[in-house]
């Protein structure tokens, strides 16, 4: 039997983002403060079990796919500093004058992009705990193999197979977090986990520096030592990872089942992002006035993927964020393949001393990512914080453009990196926050990994090796893009302003009343039907 549908009273009193928390069965049984205790309690043993471990995967990948950049100092290209007096050469004769070394860069991500959304969509059938330690494995022993490499093809062959085995983690982990966290408390765990790629080009000198000097150990070149050491430590990170990483909060072993309860309550509701509006309750009310007696008819057969699937390509905020993704794409993956060069060129500095001089500018951008994250979180408000990032990249890149002093332009290095590191976690907070449903989140953040690694694709191609060290073509192309980006943020915010002024004066209230007349469906089913299309959904500026 079909169930009859609900009345307006039921409709008007479904849980809304503020006054979802009287609405749980477990706040019934307790007082506000014993819930909100064991809130805090469940968030903070997430907090330093999950958010770590995500730094640590994210970390890696990143050490993973652009650690070929200090490999290219250290041996696998050669150059006035390799091979050391008295050592043998190892190097696998990339040639300067061509464009052997941004083939290697580039062949890694068609792989990449196509797999992405694919990957993404596994992380719900598999289960997180099985599907994002396996990739963590399969690039670790790929990496590891870069290091064993004897040819201009192996390494291009690896690259691409490293691309793929890379493509789920970074949309993955963005969705993962997702499974713990309400929307509000969503960009500076976002934002924690993406400072791995800003560690990671930190690190990633320290760790270069160090291990090339394993130069001529066993017969094998310090560049290969950098790709052999650092893949191990991923394989062995990643088989750790399939005893610790749960698929969700209620496989969290370390929470009690009252804790366990509370998260998924605290979740279970669409998104908690509905504000309840007097005008559409009074249009729905009229809408139900005498359909008491009517039954509701079903939900239309259209699976929810596919539905969600649909919602997302024609939603223009998606793709406009995906442009703006594109522009960040280029600009971060520019400083992350190249910074070690362009750092060399500046000053004419020793192999050694590039690699060092190039951590302080990711040092920077670590602590002002959390920083700009924990303001954007606690205002709600994605555009204050996608602007001021926009802003640096585009002043550090003109700084570097414009100057001709080395440390003018290390300075502008420094610039650019605290600001182009800190907009992923705005973009992807700010695209998951004002998506509705499961797969409309993960098709969207799909999206924004595809359109920001097509970017990475590009940026390969515009600091050529002959260029330098001036890299007039590839610092031009970055900040016309550093200056799109910035535009693509008002566009963006504008975008939204508009809907949420329809909103509010009731131009998309037929989209409830319609389905209402048509279907008698409770306001959950038109909830689920809507997604963020809903009149109620909160949309974030």
């Amino acid at each position: 039997m079909r169930k009859k549908a609900s009345s307006v009273t039921d409709y008007m009193h479904e849980p809304s983002m503020d006054e979802y928390d009287e609405k749980r069965p477990l706040r019934d049984t307790m007082s506000p403060e014993e819930y909100a205790r064991h809130e805090r309690s469940l968030r903070w043993k997430i907090d330093i079990q999950i958010v770590p471990l995500c730094t640590l995967l994210y970390f890696l990948s990143f050490l993973d796919r652009t650690n070929i950049a200090q490999a290219k100092i250290t041996g696998l290209m050669p150059s006035k500093d390799y091979p050391p007096p008295g050592k043998p050469d190892h190097s696998l004769n990339l040639r300067p004058e061509t464009n052997d070394y941004e083939i290697a860069l580039t062949v890694l991500y068609p792989p990449y992009i196509l797999l992405e959304i694919p990957a993404n969509l596994m992380l719900k059938y598999v289960g997180a705990s099985l599907w994002l330690p396996f990739l963590i494995t399969a690039w670790g022993i790929v990496s590891t193999l870069q290091g064993i490499v004897s040819s201009r093809t192996g390494l291009y062959i690896n690259r691409a197979f490293l691309g793929a085995a890379e493509a789920g983690i970074l949309p993955g982990i963005a969705v993962y977090l997702t499974f713990f966290y309400k929307p509000r408390e969503l960009q500076l765990r976002q934002a924690i986990f993406f400072t791995g790629a800003s560690l990671s080009g930190a690190f990633s000198g320290l760790l270069a520096a160090a291990i090339g000097k394993m130069e001529d150990m066993a017969g094998l070149g310090g560049w290969q030592w950098i790709f052999i050491l650092e893949g191990i430590f991923t394989v062995l990170v990643g088989v750790v990872c399939f005893f610790l990483l749960p698929d969700n909060a209620d496989k969290c072993f370390w929470l009690t089942p009252i804790e366990r309860q509370i998260a998924q309550e605290r979740l279970q509701h669409p998104d908690m992002r509905y504000k309840l509006r007097p005008a559409l309750q009074e249009a729905v009310e009229k809408t139900d006035a005498g359909m008491q007696d009517e039954v509701a008819a079903p939900v239309p057969a259209r699976s929810t993927a596919v539905r969600d699937a649909i919602r997302t390509f024609i939603d223009p905020v998606v793709w406009t964020l995906c442009f703006a993704g594109f522009c960040t794409g280029i600009n971060l993956y520019s400083i992350a393949y190249f910074s070690p060069t362009i750092v060399q060129q500046i000053n004419n500095y020793s192999s050694v001393r590039a690699k060092l001089m190039s951590c302080p500018p990711y040092a920077v951008s670590f602590v002002y990512s959390v920083i700009i994250a924990f303001v954007s979180d606690y205002f709600q408000l994605r555009f204050i914080t996608a602007l001021p990032g926009m802003l640096l990249t585009l002043i550090g890149f003109v700084v570097i453009y414009a100057c001709t002093e080395g440390m003018e332009r290390y300075g502008g290095l420094i610039i650019l990196s605290a600001g182009v590191f800190s907009l992923p976690p705005v973009l992807f907070a700010w695209l998951a926050n004002n998506s509705s449903g499961h797969y409309k989140r993960a098709t969207g953040l799909g999206l924004l990994m595809v359109f920001t690694n097509c970017g990475g694709l590009a940026s390969t191609w515009l600091f050529g090796s002959t260029e330098g060290p001036k890299y007039v073509r590839g610092l031009a192309t970055n900040v016309a893009l550093a200056a799109l980006g910035t535009l693509l943020v008002f566009v963006i915010e504008a975008f939204i302003w508009i809907e949420r002024k329809k909103r509010d004066t009731g131009k998309r209230d037929h989209l409830v009343t319609d389905l209402k007349q048509k279907y008698h469906w409770s306001g959950d089913q038109i909830r689920e039907y809507l997604g963020d299309d809903h009149p109620e959904y909160y949309l974030e500026m």
